[in-house]
């Protein structure tokens, strides 16, 4: 087994452990808020599906970005939600049923608009994918679905351990993310220098600032919800948009690594601020909700 594949293993098994936390934690006695409040669902996932890739369709068309840039870009905009989020969406205040609500409600609307974007992108752009759509739903089972699954069966079986269990895994996949995410940084940092300019790096940010903003917007009257939605927005699945863009442009594929890595630590950067303010906003003001 070579050095890359343990890295991916090793990046696996930090998400997977995550998303049993969050799994163990999710109150199965009460249904997901966006399964209660379905116009809230659906204005989440207006911001994350309609207009977050419709922007960055437009982007795509109308600027001459470097070949695999694009692609990534839009692979990013129908992912859903990077599994580790869920304490992020916490963080900033969001309840815990609508963030356990957007990890599970945004992997099955991934399922259905992926294909949609690959059809959209080959009639305007008439570049096709090799990606097996069994591929994307196998990533969604290992990474999502299954751990979550998993967590949800121990909280129900061992509720007395359970919130070990949850601090356990949680702990330790923080801990093994973190070091393979520095590691991914220190032996694929050249490729992120690679493709930091012809826009590249203007493009990214443009991206995400329009995340942030559309996910506030279209949040709710919540404040601690809308601040959630605003950073689930733009924390997506990077495994997607690498299987996507690999298949649509298996020659560019240090470009591809690169603006995976470079978008994630844009969304990762440019959410700090943004997230520091809506914690201010939850502390001032625990129970006020916005219009």
């Amino acid at each position: 087994m070579n050095p890359e594949m343990i890295l991916k293993l090793v990046l696996l098994l930090g998400v997977v452990l995550l998303v049993v936390a969050i799994g163990i934690w999710a109150r199965l006695e009460q249904p997901l808020l966006l399964l209660r409040r379905l116009a809230l669902a659906l204005r989440a996932m207006v911001a994350m599906y309609v207009a977050l890739p419709a922007f960055v369709l437009v982007l795509v068309w109308l600027l001459p970005l470097q070949a695999g840039v694009g692609a990534v870009l839009l692979g990013f905009a129908v992912s859903p939600v990077l599994p580790p989020w869920a304490k992020k969406g916490a963080a900033v205040g969001g309840q815990a049923d609508y963030v356990i609500g957007l990890q599970v409600l945004s992997s099955g609307v991934a399922l259905l608009v992926v294909p949609l974007m690959i059809w959209i992108v080959y009639r305007m752009f008439g570049v096709a994918t090799a990606l097996d759509p069994l591929a994307v739903e196998l990533v969604l089972l290992v990474t999502v679905a299954a751990p979550l699954a998993l967590g949800m069966g121990l909280a129900r079986l061992r509720p007395g351990a359970a919130p070990g269990l949850a601090a356990l895994a949680d702990r330790v996949g923080g801990v093994v993310l973190l070091l393979g995410a520095v590691v991914l940084l220190i032996v694929h940092g050249r490729e992120i220098l690679g493709v930091i300019g012809q826009g590249t790096l203007v493009v990214t940010l443009v991206v995400v600032a329009f995340g942030l903003l559309v996910g506030h917007l279209l949040g709710g009257p919540d404040p601690g919800n809308r601040g959630a939605l605003a950073s689930a927005t733009v924390l997506r699945h990077p495994a997607i948009a690498l299987l996507l863009a690999s298949g649509a442009f298996p020659e560019h594929e240090a470009t591809v690594i690169g603006t995976v890595l470079l978008y994630l630590l844009a969304a990762l950067l440019l959410a700090v601020p943004y997230e520091r303010w809506r914690k201010s906003v939850a502390l001032a003001h625990p129970h006020a909700t916005n219009p």
